[in-house]
């Protein structure tokens, strides 16, 4: 019983601290790109004016991600914010703008906005 138990709370834990995240790109007009494999390279960018080679801007790119119990910064949700450029056929993004979601007393998400592109290589 003791183990159904933990087992249900392991699970509901993992519900609330997945459920709040709301991640997606919105595609800028007919851009329409096949996904690229999980293994594919994503370069991030901190301003346009890093990105050496020209590219294409395929779609915003937004990220919320409340924290839950937990204190984010930029760096740990870069591998979210690369896989949701991956789906959208893009291989850079540049991040336009980051800021502080207080969700509770020690609870600090984040939330990013910024351009998914495709980086001529």
């Amino acid at each position: 019983m003791c183990l159904i138990r933990r087992i249900h709370f392991a699970l509901l834990l993992l519900a609330l601290l997945s459920a709040c995240v709301s991640a997606g790109v919105t595609p800028i007009g007919s851009n329409t790109l096949n996904p690229l494999p999980p293994s594919s390279p994503v370069y991030v960018y901190s301003s346009e004016k890093e990105v050496t080679t020209p590219f294409k801007v395929i779609g915003f790119i937004s990220y919320s991600n409340p924290g839950k119990y937990q204190i984010l910064s930029l760096a740990d949700v870069i591998p979210d914010l690369k896989d949701q450029a991956r789906k959208a056929g893009a291989n850079g993004i540049i991040i336009d703008e980051t800021h502080v979601i207080k969700s509770g007393i020690i609870s600090t998400g984040i939330g990013v906005t910024g351009r998914a592109i495709l980086v001529e290589q």
